[in-house]
């Protein structure tokens, strides 16, 4: 018989073909490099395994791969797309396999691909129909791409040079299950040729409530699905569809055949976009993989303007400095100085740790005391700082607990630093991220001498004990000996930035050398190897072997404070240097951390979940308050870069800082169902930490601290509203981005005249909020010169450049 013609769709960019091998359709998916097609995924491979099928050449075709139950002896079926053809137009593969089952009502199961091509990106999606009989079960059907650099199969692929999943795989049974779909992806790249899979959300929602879904990466010489004896388990396969899954342990997600769906007569679909292109590194494929998650669901649902229920200062002036604050406050005297802190008792004191953090909270106070003429709450904020400078140390380095019942200051909290000594040690991690927060209120408040003084000693404290490799030690004991925990980790980032701070502060070659150092280091040891190691890492829910590696995808764990830490060691190393290599490598670890940002909200899980953050790559969280401390990032790097997406990710990420409070304007919008304000330990306001941390029914979460709820969303709140205004207008690129509880647009720019368009979310909320607000709107990266505002249509004058920058009072009625 003649082999079947090729099925073929190309745009000058991309390529699918499909070839009949043996009774399957075998699709290869290519990219056009300079004058030739390079094959980069293949759906199977020649009998050998080394090489992509050819048309009417033996060989093992894997897609689809479906698991049945119970009417069938075979449970497993894959590589059962038997019929293909071009669509009417030419411009689709449309690929159609049966499954046949043996009992009542002899039920058949259709499953239908379709292939398109749009400018960049191909679209695949796979269809079910259940007919006859309504009790036949799946527990998996799935898509399954083998990452095949220019054709060749065996294992010319690996190592791979990068590769990223949302979770790991605790054991081989282990499936990327949907609960962990913040910026879904499955990304591999090497051998100069990239590939990414973005599964289609608007699909999901609509087939989630009758299946899960899954995504997967499985590399050589592991489990491969029953795909044995087939030799494909040499290449690394990328997988997505609907697959049964139950969370377990801390936190991974096992699929068991066991686990079947029963489905009723009809069509179930999901598909999901291929990204495939050239590069010798993965910062291309990572940019546009949230690029195109950000314009997609992330711009969009921030236009929405949920989860903001309230303006922001409000969510502080009804709720968090009137209910929270007030309880949790402690006062001290210190050296004939007034002091404050938060006194978190189960954290042994006031914070200045990692998590944890008074000062941060500190900076939000001490913008609204200012900002609301409130000399109490200003009194809180310097007593914070008072309390941090009273910390003693030894040669530059200081302890970041005080224990008010003891009345005495300890090293760093007591259970991150189980692997040292918290109670007379250093706490590296805590140490940084505190002097990094005393740089901020330095630069936003005007200048602050002691504690420019404070971060130079603790800089120089860095320098005097670095490692040969650049890195920094996490921990160290009361003669500050490093111990081995954590020696040489992504905790340096945080020390690479506070080197890099504090070499630009005060012009010191030293501390330069030192920051490039530590800069270096991270880069090829943390960055290159995605090795973002820090306590939370391994010391906190998720425990695990320092030297544990997933042993099916081949990747790290890693912890995304460390990842934020690395953005900003390395923003403020091209601040301090000017050397664009530093700037690029900050962008590409700024988008490693997007990765983790939670671009919309999936309707099968109860409350608004856009905007927020996760935490790891073995954990669940979402909606952590970590998303506050984020805000930061993302705003300095959109002024380092003009780039919107990232002052739009701040906004987001700002906004669901308040989401989980137990309010009343959040349950009247769907916001969340948080108990934990109610009950003789509640107040009005009180927040979990996060949500479905363990999985999809932990709907309520646990509280943990100020800073991680409330505290530290009003410090996200202020620096906004310090470099922003309520609405940004960016003169450059001439556009809006509303950031208060509003929707902006530009809508006439001409010459020096400039029309805006500002409407209020709040008020078109189910439980609206309605009162006239008044709202300062900004301009920067704006030429110099005078402008005619008009806003809303109403003239607000003309006014100066530098006039704009500082911020126009504008009422929204």
């Amino acid at each position: 018989m003649a082999a079947a013609e090729p099925l073929v769709i190309e745009n000058g960019a991309l390529r699918v073909q499909a070839d009949k091998v043996g009774e399957s359709w075998c699709l290869l998916f290519q990219h056009r490099g300079g004058d030739d097609w390079r094959t980069v995924l293949s759906t199977g491979l020649n009998a050998l395994g080394h090489n992509v099928p050819t048309s009417g050449e033996d060989g093992f075709v894997l897609d689809p791969i479906m698991e049945t139950h119970p009417y069938d002896d075979d449970l497993r079926h894959q590589g059962f797309f038997s019929d293909g053809e071009l669509s009417g137009d030419g411009n689709e593969i449309v690929l159609r396999g049966t499954i046949s089952f043996w009992g009542p009502g002899k039920p058949m199961f259709i499953v239908t691909q379709r292939v398109s091509l749009t400018d960049r990106t191909v679209r695949v999606k796979v269809t079910h129909t259940t007919t006859g009989c309504s009790e036949q079960g799946l527990s998996k059907l799935m898509s399954c791409l083998l990452f095949v650099p220019d054709g060749v199969g065996r294992n010319v692929a690996e190592p791979l040079e990068f590769a990223w999943i949302p979770t790991l795989h605790r054991a081989q049974d282990d499936v990327v299950g949907d609960h962990v779909f913040r910026s879904p992806a499955t990304i591999v790249q090497g051998n100069g040729l990239y590939a990414a899979l973005l599964p289609d959300i608007d699909l999901l929602e609509e087939s989630r409530p009758t299946i899960r879904h899954a995504m997967d990466l499985r590399r050589a010489g592991w489990h491969n699905y029953g795909e044995e004896p087939f030799p494909a388990g040499q290449s690394p396969r990328l997988y997505y569809g609907f697959c049964t899954w139950r969370p377990y342990l801390h936190v991974y997600y096992k699929h068991s055949p066991a686990d079947q769906v029963i489905l009723s007569p009809g069509d179930l679909s999901y598909g999901f976009d291929l990204l495939l292109g050239e590069s010798d590194g993965p910062e291309e494929v990572c940019r546009r993989v949230n690029d195109t998650l950000w314009q997609r669901y992330g711009s969009p649902n921030l236009a929405k303007g949920l989860p903001q229920v309230l303006p922001l200062e409000d969510y502080g002036r009804k709720y968090a400095y009137v209910h929270e604050l007030p309880r949790l406050l402690a006062r001290t005297t210190i050296d004939g100085k007034e002091c404050a802190g938060i006194n978190n008792e189960y954290r042994h004191g006031a914070n200045f740790h990692a998590w944890e953090n008074d000062l941060v909270m500190g900076f939000g106070m001490r913008h609204y005391g200012d900002r609301w003429g409130d000399a109490d709450l200003r009194g809180v904020a310097d007593g914070i700082r008072n309390m941090i400078l009273s910390s003693p140390g030894k040669d530059g380095a200081f302890k970041c607990i005080y224990n008010f019942a003891a009345k005495q200051f300890e090293g760093s909290l007591h259970w991150t630093t189980r692997a040292a000594d918290y109670l007379n040690g250093y706490d590296t991690a805590a140490m940084g991220v505190t002097a990094w927060w005393m740089c901020y209120w330095h630069e936003h408040f005007g200048g602050d001498e002691d504690f420019v003084a404070r971060v130079t000693s603790y800089a120089n404290f860095l320098a005097d004990n670095q490692l040969p490799s650049g890195a920094v030690a996490t921990y160290l004991d009361a003669n500050l000996k490093p111990f081995k925990h954590l020696l040489e980790s992504g905790t340096s980032a945080i020390s690479g930035a506070v080197l890099a701070k504090a070499a630009a502060l005060t012009g010191d070659e030293r501390l330069k050398e030192a920051a490039l150092a530590a800069g270096r280091f991270v880069d090829i040891h943390v960055v290159s190897t995605q090795k973002f190691y820090d306590f939370e890492t391994f010391y906190s829910c998720s425990p695990k072997p320092i030297t544990w590696i997933d042993p099916v995808s081949g990747q790290p764990p890693q912890n995304n404070l460390a990842v934020q830490w690395a953005a900003d060691q390395f923003l403020a190393l091209y601040k301090l240097t000017g050397d664009q290599y530093w700037l690029d490598r900050g962008l590409f670890v700024l988008d490693l951390l997007s990765l983790y940002h939670q671009v919309w909200s999936p309707s099968y899980y109860l409350g608004n979940l856009y905007g927020g953050f996760g935490v790891m790559n073995t954990d669940g969280e979402w909606n952590d308050g970590r998303q506050a401390r984020f805000v930061h990032t993302y705003a300095d790097y959109y002024q380092a870069t003009g780039n919107l997406e990232y002052l739009e990710r701040a906004v987001a990420a700002a906004r669901a800082s308040f989401a989980l409070m137990d309010m009343e304007e959040n349950h009247a919008n769907g916001i969340n169902v948080t108990t934990v304000g109610q009950g003789p330990d509640g107040w009005p306001g009180k927040a979990p930490e996060n949500v479905y941390h363990c999985g999809p029914t932990d709907t309520v979460g646990g509280y943990s601290g100020f800073n991680w709820e409330a505290g530290g969303g009003m410090t996200s709140a202020a620096d906004l509203h310090k470099r922003f205004g309520d609405v940004w207008i960016d003169g450059e690129s001439k556009l809006a981005v509303g950031i208060d509880g509003v929707s902006a647009c530009v809508v006439a720019w001409s010459g020096e005249t400039v029309d805006l368009l500002i409407e209020s979310n709040l008020a078109k909320l189910p439980s609206p909020y309605t009162q006239p607000r008044e709202l300062v709107v900004k301009f920067g990266r704006l030429a110099d010169g005078a402008y005619l505002i008009r806003g809303n249509g109403q003239e607000l004058g003309k006014l100066d450049a530098d006039e704009l920058r500082k911020g126009v009072a504008f009422t929204l009625q």
